[in-house]
């Protein structure tokens, strides 16, 4: 059974299947007027190194998922905080209290699944925002072969892929988690997986592909 990723990450055995593209706006920072970096994307700080921001690589940087805080200690931040959970109403009950004294800046995309903004801004967070990319849709003409395994890394993935393409009743469905399997509730062959990472995404779908061959 073939397994299409919802994503650009290169794992054997696995098509990607892309329907979206990261888009980076010009943009102007003064990181030296913060405390803390909240990104809870990778793409925010590629944004930062797209634009050539000179870093302020003792300021606390907050960040969901690994990939995020490895690529920001990549780029030489040296305080990293990486949520223990990678859903953005855990990483507001984890850091609130914490960023409650802090100036804080949150690099987003223009559109975002959650309320961590407003969240933080109710709990009195000095918050300043900045939109850095957005994710653009990308048309394509890819015939899919069904049934198939599916791998949806956010809920975005899920809207644009139904924008082009169907489920259907013998397809498997994997959600990256809670937040993106929202968006699949109807679907029946649905699994979220445990842990919010592709690589688990995969080595699920692997698990369930292993069982119906």
């Amino acid at each position: 059974m073939p397994i299409y990723l919802l994503n650009k990450a290169p794992f054997e055995g696995v098509k990607n299947l892309i329907l979206n593209e990261i888009v980076f706006f010009d943009i102007k920072l003064n990181l030296d007027r913060y405390d803390a970096l909240i990104c809870t994307s990778k793409n925010a700080l590629i944004a930062l190194q797209k634009n050539k921001i000179p870093l302020n690589l003792d300021m606390e940087v907050y960040t969901i998922g690994e990939n995020t805080a490895c690529f920001a200690q990549k780029l030489g931040f040296k305080n990293i905080k990486i949520a223990k959970k990678s859903y953005a109403s855990d990483f507001f009950q984890e850091f609130k209290e914490e960023l409650e004294n802090k100036k804080c800046l949150y690099l987003r995309a223009k559109i975002i699944a959650s309320s961590l903004n407003l969240d933080l801004r109710n709990n009195g967070v000095d918050l300043d925002e900045v939109i850095v990319y957005e994710n653009v849709f990308k048309s394509s003409g890819e015939i899919l072969i069904h049934p198939s395994i599916f791998i949806f890394t956010s809920a975005l993935s899920v809207e644009i892929f139904l924008k082009n393409y169907s489920l259907h009743e013998d397809d498997i469905a994997i959600s990256i988690g809670n937040s993106t399997a929202k968006k699949l509730l109807n679907f029946k062959n649905l699994f979220v997986c445990e842990k919010q990472s592709i690589e688990a995404c995969v080595a699920l779908a692997k698990k369930l592909e292993s069982r119906l061959v």
